[in-house]
């Protein structure tokens, strides 16, 4: 299958899912992501707000501030993607995307000491780190822009029927890291 096909049977298979069915998936996802060892320890991380029927991660964003963490979400800005730190989920506004994003007045500072924890949205994953976006390769731009600057430890939220066998990966895609479903918690690397 092309990455095209692959998107378009992800987004089928999402549109069926029920609001109870994305609030169940996503409470065991995100219970199995905050029981990590590698959240416990972070100070921030970088976090993503879900849209389209994406594994919920407002509880998530919460659970986070509530812990201390200094929280950063995604802002698209022009052909690229920056983060900026918020203290509260209603410092967001919905984006022409449909999308919440933060005001970009507080820019992250990455990690130069230890490793970025960043969630990173998809389509589809494979279990050896591949992984389809929406098509803009903003995190993939992102990533290589910075990787001289910080390292990241890439987690993937998923439902379990993101998870291919083998998908499709160009030599600019880059790899996740950790993959976790409601049915598994998975370092890749």
């Amino acid at each position: 299958m092309t990455k095209d096909e692959i998107r378009q049977e992800i987004k089928q298979q999402k549109e069926r899912l029920t609001k109870e069915q994305i609030t169940a998936k996503s409470e065991i996802i995100v219970h199995q992501f905050t029981t990590l060892a590698e959240y416990c320890n972070c100070s921030q991380i970088i976090l993503y707000a879900a849209f389209n029927q994406e594994v919920n991660t407002l509880p998530l964003i919460n659970q986070a501030l509530r812990d201390g963490k200094k929280v950063a979400l995604p802002k698209v800005m022009g052909k690229e993607i920056e983060f900026f730190y918020i203290t509260a989920f209603s410092e967001t506004a919905v984006s022409t995307m449909g999308i919440p994003e933060p005001d970009p007045l507080k820019k992250i500072e990455l990690l130069a000491d230890s490793t970025n924890l960043i969630l990173v949205p998809g389509l589809a994953f494979d279990r050896k780190g591949n992984r389809i976006g929406y098509g803009k390769s903003y995190y993939d731009a992102y990533f290589t822009a910075n990787s001289g600057k910080a390292k990241f430890l890439k987690i993937a939220l998923a439902y379990d029927f993101q998870v291919y066998d083998n998908i499709p990966a160009e030599s600019h895609d880059v790899k996740i890291d950790w993959l976790i479903t409601e049915n598994c918690s998975e370092k890749l690397v």
